[in-house]
């Protein structure tokens, strides 16, 4: 019998890749704005629509399927922490969702449990980058030799936080800081795309 979809081995295209398409994305949201009802964070919001696109394109997976899984997330800022562990861990997304639906087993304790540890979350910045809300998260990484990063503990918040500076400074071709900058000046890392567009 054939492994099902949600045991068998989860292999996205190699990554991370670059998205060279979202300047244009972004004149689309600019030209045609999402309805005055939509909030941002909905899947049908023209702005996450486009934060799922820049986020299912890191990971190499097709947008509709970020679309998808993000229907079954608390927030749809949670979907790189999803994909990242399952990146990590080498499962199929739809495989450790079933644990984490509806802000259930915590990002940490779920990488542990599937065998990876805190350390997967760590991400390195320069000192004068370090700000709210990862200066904790950072600050105990390197007080923790590397061999314990793995039972580290961070709120989920730090984790969605530390993943997002990964992804958006990959994405965007800038520093962590700058994305950070980014996100205190929307309040969200949905939001936070905006300002990245215009970041040298």
């Amino acid at each position: 019998m054939s492994p099902s979809r949600d045991s068998a081995p989860w292999r996205p295209l190699p990554g991370p890749t670059t998205v060279p398409w979202f300047v244009g994305c972004l004149l689309i949201l600019l030209l045609f704005p999402a309805p005055a009802h939509a909030q941002a964070g909905d899947p049908g919001d023209a702005l996450t629509s486009f934060y799922l696109r820049i986020i299912s394109a890191h990971f190499g997976i097709p947008p509709s399927e970020g679309t998808n899984l993000v229907e079954d997330l608390a927030a749809a800022q949670e979907l790189p922490v999803l994909l990242h562990l399952a990146r990590e861990t080498g499962l199929a997304p739809t495989a450790i969702l079933p644990r984490r639906q509806r802000g259930g087993v915590a990002w940490v304790a779920l990488a542990r449990e599937l065998g990876v540890g805190s350390g997967i979350y760590h991400v390195e910045l320069a000192p004068d980058e370090v700000d709210e809300p990862v200066r904790q998260a950072v600050e105990r990484f390197n007080a923790t030799p590397r061999a314990g990063w793995a039972n580290l503990e961070f709120s989920d918040e730090e984790v969605v936080a530390l993943v997002h500076l990964r992804v958006l400074s990959r994405q965007f071709g800038v520093s962590k800081g700058a994305v950070l900058a980014a996100y205190h000046s929307s309040g969200s890392w949905v939001e936070c795309i905006r300002h990245l567009m215009g970041t040298p």
